[in-house]
């Protein structure tokens, strides 16, 4: 029996608001030539939904749709039981499910923004965007699972890391790899990878460099999609007072 995933507890939903500047991103990324492929703007991307990957094969960076939840390269099933949205990079260099996929799989989800939803014990839970300083793209650390013909499209994977600041104070305990430039890369190259260059690629992006605001309850459903979701609002509702000690506790 294959060991089950330890996922990475990152809220599943980000956001490619500007299709043209991620391609510009993706083309400044990668020396060379690279086949880019035609994606629509998302402003609320679930998972289970058919999104720009980057990846490098036989020396050459390209880019191609795939769905995101990762299904081992082992499952024959139509329907699996397990496609992992997001991994915990500091446990994944160990688990079967990821471990081949790291030395010969890795590859770059391009973004412009992610949302997290904090986690309030005792009130309710204000959603919140993040992004870098001026919405610029980046690219999140994941592996893929190739196609399989007749069954299923690729598949892939995001990898969470330590929370910074920003993130620490909703509070969150994970956050996404988020690489640019020379990290991005390093990850895609074909090399196999040591265990410590994974974890070192995979250190928590820096609070600075990072900005972020609250956003309405719109991005709960997956149905609304459109900028109203990444708007900036003030906090829906206050939290209500925080039960006695005992209610929820044994």
């Amino acid at each position: 029996m294959h060991e089950k995933a330890t996922v990475g507890q990152m809220c599943g939903r980000y956001r490619i608001k500007d299709p043209a500047l991620i391609r510009a991103a993706t083309r400044r990324l990668v020396e060379g030539e690279i086949a880019l492929v035609e994606f629509a703007a998302r402003y609320n991307v679930p998972p289970q939904t058919d999104l720009p990957v980057v990846l490098m094969k036989d020396g050459s960076a390209k880019m191609q749709l795939m769905r995101w939840g990762l299904v081992p390269y082992w499952e024959t099933s139509s329907q699996p039981k397990l496609a992992p949205i997001n991994a915990r990079s500091g446990e994944a260099f160990a688990k079967p499910i990821f471990r081949q996929a790291i030395q010969k799989r890795r590859c770059l989800i391009p973004a412009d923004g992610f949302y997290e939803w904090p986690k309030i014990e005792w009130g309710l839970k204000q959603p919140a965007f993040f992004s870098l300083a001026g919405e610029r793209p980046f690219f999140f650390a994941g592996i893929y699972e190739n196609a399989v013909e007749g069954l299923r499209p690729a598949t892939f994977t995001l990898f969470t890391t330590e929370p910074n600041a920003l993130l620490l104070r909703l509070p969150h305990e994970r956050m996404p790899v988020i690489l640019e430039e020379d990290r991005a890369n390093e990850w895609i190259c074909e090399a196999s990878i040591a265990e410590n260059a994974f974890k070192e690629l995979c250190r928590t992006y820096p609070a600075e460099k990072m900005q972020s605001w609250p956003v309405s309850s719109l991005i709960n459903k997956p149905a609304n999609d459109g900028p109203q979701c990444c708007a900036p609002v003030s906090a829906e509702s206050p939290l209500p007072p925080r039960p006695s000690q005992g209610i929820f506790e044994f």
